[in-house]
């Protein structure tokens, strides 16, 4: 694991002469969910990292936009010297990639979101916001059981108690203000909208067919609204399917770098 010098804890792994794929995690979490989908994609670069105010990343948000989460990448591409990217992003993290890639066109070759969010309905924003007030409240207990349930099929969690452990504890040890910064702010995603039309790199929106808070009618409708955009559902998965179901995942995004040429 290495630091950058805003502070930003990240791990590069480099294969010369390809195009680094980026993974942003997602709310709550860190950069340890792609751990699964690390070991799947191979023969490529890749670069994970923690997000302002999420795993050892120490410095909060602080904001109210997805700007300094814009600025954080962009620094970090800087510091490594890496100018072009295959920017993927889940949940919140798909947010992140949106913004950054309407900011930073250029510096995208192509685009994958993954379980994001796309003009969610009075209802699902009304559900969202009802967690947050749970947050605000500090009901920990009650917001973990409801975030398993989102996240995976409970079949995998029987099989999987470590993955279990390994999402709880993410959870517990969250700094509940700067956990409450980024939720927020992913709860208010749509008073922050990007041109889905000035999108002209290829891009793959993914989600699971079970995640709840993700739909399938979010990906298509968000695949339409951009020039050059296509979904894949992912049957069986929900919200973590790039931890449950990580080959179908990984198989989804290598399939579509290669017949993007990238």
């Amino acid at each position: 694991m290495s630091i950058d010098a805003r502070g930003t804890r990240y791990e590069y792994s480099e294969v010369p002469s390809t195009i680094p794929v980026v993974l942003v995690h997602g709310v709550g979490l860190d950069q340890s969910i792609w751990e699964a989908m690390l070991d799947d994609i191979t023969g490529r670069s890749t670069l994970t990292y923690d997000l302002l105010g999420h795993g050892e990343t120490t410095e909060p948000l602080d904001a109210q936009n997805f700007q300094p989460f814009v600025a954080q990448l962009h620094e970090l591409l800087k510091e490594l010297g890496i100018s072009e990217i295959v920017l993927a992003g889940f949940s919140l993290g798909g947010q992140v990639a949106k913004h950054f890639a309407s900011t930073h066109p250029k510096a995208v070759r192509a685009l994958v979101l993954v379980s994001t969010t796309y003009q969610r309905t009075d209802e699902e924003r009304a559900a969202m916001v009802l967690r947050l007030q749970q947050a605000k409240d500090g009901d920990q207990q009650g917001l973990e059981a409801q975030a398993l349930q989102r996240f995976f099929n409970p079949e995998f969690l029987a099989a999987n108690p470590a993955v279990e452990r390994q999402i709880t504890s993410r959870l517990r040890n969250n700094d509940p203000a700067k956990f409450l910064e980024s939720y927020e702010l992913l709860s208010n995603a749509e008073d922050h909208p990007v041109d889905y039309g000035a999108f002209s790199m290829p891009a793959l929106i993914l989600t699971g067919n079970g995640d709840p808070g993700s739909t399938p009618r979010m990906a298509n409708e968000m695949a339409r609204a951009m020039p050059n955009a296509e979904a894949r559902i992912i049957k069986g998965a929900k919200h973590l399917g790039i931890i449950e179901e990580h080959l179908r995942f990984s198989e989804a995004i290598s399939a579509f770098m290669t017949e993007t040429g990238l």
